[in-house]
């Protein structure tokens, strides 16, 4: 059996939320002597299996974390990604339910849970085209597909009676305790006899399942499994892939309604898997030694008109199939997105020197999607942080003396998608960045006519 993966920071007690509790876990970690030249002193390693003390040595720390409804004003505060202006019109937008915004409310009705105890028909049976969703009408059957991959699912759920019934959904991915569909056409093997976990397809024992195979299917098996090293990030999951896409749909939506606005395309939602490497170091006593790690990410909401020489990649998404459980799983979700910040920061200024001559702030942005709860992650760092990482590698991670650059990240959330609070917060959000990128075109003016 292939050996189990190491989780990030897996022997991390806790996400240090200040100096005091970083300088701590540095001291317990024994960094006193160490400096960032010897990130990957305890092997290689990528985002999601990155050891406690190459964490550590990045100098993130995780403040506690903001409740929902204090997003906006947190990040229209920084006037980095957009201003209040931005989310007044956007409130006004979707107070006014212009642009075919009105198609959120309709969304809000099928997917939300209803703030009263009322009867009414099952989500599943009133996602059609004929609901009006617009842009938002795959988001329904990926929905689904997302509530019977949940987690500890109750077995049997009360329908109304007389709901309509929609045709039986085969997916391929069921659990084999899901009952098969019934089909005239014949079957080389029965349905039940073959169980397809949502697993990691890397380092697979084959033996586990061969003897459900044909023969040469096993044999063929054999030679075509790949080991993947251990530093090299892993892609997506099945379930993944659903959480990715109904972020993209989602988010996508919003852009498209407001696409007619813009003269060329709008910063629409991505699901393309993107790998950064943060490295490798310069001055190192040994330039034999790779010291760098790869951080993949799930997609990206791109900038419309990209600053500088930033990256494309305004927003970023993490995905994760199962929901995130306070104070128990939250350890390696954490260390593996600070890793991502890192590497995407590493990537926007590798080639932008212009941070040595300046002492401004500096933003990321990262939408983490744990099944159906939506956090939202905002970094901060300045140019001695820049200094730290790219020019200093011989100094301390504990330096004697002298304030420590921190990378600084903080997270609001969750935004639970079936609350009809919080999901008109959510993307309350998003549409105040689309519009502020929309006011860096041509359109602007066409836009504030709209609004009047």
């Amino acid at each position: 059996m292939a050996a189990t993966r190491r989780k990030a920071a897996h022997d991390l007690d806790k996400i240090p939320s200040d100096e005091g509790e970083w300088r701590a876990a540095a001291r317990k970690y024994g960094l006193q002597s160490r400096n960032l030249e010897d990130l990957c002193k305890n092997g290689n390693f990528s985002a999601s299996t990155v050891p406690t003390e190459a964490f550590l040595t990045l100098r993130c720390i995780w403040p506690k974390k903001g409740d929902y409804q204090h997003a906006v004003a947190y990040i229209a505060n920084l006037e980095h990604f957009f201003n209040w202006d931005n989310v007044d019109d956007a409130k006004k937008l979707m107070d006014n339910q212009q642009l075919g915004l009105d198609k959120l409310t309709t969304l809000y009705q099928i997917i939300c849970l209803p703030k009263q105890s009322l009867q009414r028909t099952p989500p599943e049976f009133s996602g059609t085209l004929s609901d009006g969703l617009g842009p938002f009408s795959l988001l329904v059957p990926i929905y689904n597909q997302l509530q019977d991959r949940r987690p500890q699912t109750p077995s049997s759920v009360s329908y109304l009676e007389n709901a309509p019934r929609g045709q039986p959904f085969f997916d391929a991915f069921h659990h084999q305790s899901h009952q098969a569909p019934t089909s005239p056409t014949r079957h080389g093997a029965a349905v039940e006899d073959i169980t397809i976990e949502d697993i990691q397809m890397t380092g697979i024992d084959i033996g586990s399942f061969s003897s459900s195979l044909p023969e040469d299917a096993s044999s063929l098996a054999e030679h075509s499994v790949v080991s993947v090293p251990i530093d090299e990030p892993l892609p997506r999951t099945p379930t993944e892939t659903l959480v990715t896409d109904f972020a993209v749909i989602l988010l996508g939506g919003l852009a498209s309604l407001v696409q007619p606005l813009g003269y060329k395309p709008l910063c629409m939602a991505n699901s393309f898997e993107t790998t950064y490497e943060f490295g490798p170091l310069n001055s190192v006593s040994n330039p034999l030694d790779k010291v760098k790690f790869r951080a993949r990410i799930d997609g990206s909401i791109p900038f419309s008109v990209s600053p500088g020489k930033d990256l494309r990649e305004a927003i970023i998404f993490e995905a994760k199939r199962a929901p995130r459980v306070e104070g128990i799983n939250e350890v390696p979700v954490l260390a593996q997105q600070s890793m991502e910040h890192a590497a995407y920061i590493w990537n926007r200024h590798k080639e932008d020197t212009t941070w040595k001559n300046s002492v401004q702030k500096y933003h990321t942005f990262m939408v983490a999607q744990d099944h159906l709860g939506f956090h939202i992650s905002i970094g901060t760092y300045d140019s001695r942080y820049l200094d730290y990482i790219f020019t200093s590698n011989s100094r301390r991670v504990i330096p004697t003396q002298g304030n420590i650059p921190f990378l600084q990240i903080q997270e609001f959330g969750p935004f639970d998608a079936e609350n009809e609070d919080h999901l008109p917060q959510f993307l309350l959000i998003v549409l105040s960045f689309i519009l502020s990128q929309l006011e860096k075109t041509a359109a602007a003016a066409i836009f504030k006519d709209a609004l009047r």
